[in-house]
């Protein structure tokens, strides 16, 4: 069982570009159910995985807030750290599903009562990632949570969840525009200042899902060779051998400074 990486902030850093799902239909009606006391026992989320850190956390906070609102001052509320909370379980990262281990330490996690809240909520990341092995062993636990157990599966691609856990939650996708829209990096020196301020702050996670756009930028305007290197950069600030600020240093060097990294990260690459 992993605590949450100390990723984004959903108070310090800006929703990623295009993020407008707190305005939804599906997590107005969500809200509903917390606010009714009638949220279900076990939920699945579909939405694209560099929104999920950010939907967690703040689905989490609700459910596990004293007066079902989330973030309203109480005892609750005030005792998140971070990313993280005695009464919140997690298991696997984005991007990172958790493995069988993982899964049987969330599972005897769970049996405890609450810390702080009325509730606990047992979280799953990359649920439609994981291994037969470890998606199988959380099958009771979806069935038949603990009293005041919230297990809560965040995902991209519902079909890829194995069929029994699917049938043991209510499905929810969440309507989100992925990250493909298409942009470049920045290029003049006042476009790299501002971005260096914006995310001088920024996880390994958040510095990751920034390369999209730009790499779908790049092979529309027919950049191959860019796109390439825009891919391999992304491979290498994802695989997470790098702190966030050797990733973010690492960016600006290879996009701004045309600095080759294969040569000096070749062990690493």
């Amino acid at each position: 069982m992993s605590v949450l990486p100390a990723v984004l902030s959903s108070q310090s850093l800006e929703r990623p570009r295009g993020s407008d799902w707190r305005g939804s239909e599906a997590w107005r009606r969500l809200m509903l159910l917390v606010r009714d006391g009638a949220f279900p026992h076990t939920i699945a989320i579909s939405a694209p995985a560099e929104h999920h850190l950010e939907v967690a956390l703040s689905l989490s906070k609700v459910l596990l807030c004293e007066h079902r609102v989330g973030e309203d001052g109480c005892l609750v509320c005030e005792s998140w750290s971070g990313e993280a909370h005695p009464d919140l379980i997690v298991g696997g990262e984005p991007f990172k599903p958790p493995a069988i281990e993982e899964c049987r330490e969330m599972i005897s996690s769970v049996a405890f009562r609450p810390v702080l809240s009325s509730k606990r909520v047992a979280l799953v990341f990359a649920a439609d990632r994981m291994l037969p092995p470890a998606a199988n062993s959380l099958l009771k636990l979806a069935e038949e949570p603990p009293d005041g157990v919230h297990v809560v599966f965040m995902l991209e691609d519902e079909k890829l969840l194995l069929p029994t856990l699917k049938s043991r939650s209510w499905m929810v996708p969440l309507p989100l525009p992925r990250s493909d829209e298409r942009f470049p990096p920045p290029r003049t020196e006042r476009e790299w200042a501002d971005w260096i301020k914006k995310y001088a702050g920024a996880e390994v996670d958040e510095l990751s899902g920034l390369f999209a756009p730009w790499i779908t930028y790049e092979i529309e305007q027919r950049s191959f060779e860019r796109a390439a290197l825009l891919e391999r950069l992304r491979n290498l600030v994802q695989s997470k051998r790098l702190s966030k600020t050797m990733a973010l240093d690492l960016i600006v060097l290879v996009l701004k400074e045309g600095f080759v990294f294969e040569h000096s990260f070749g062990d690493l690459w």
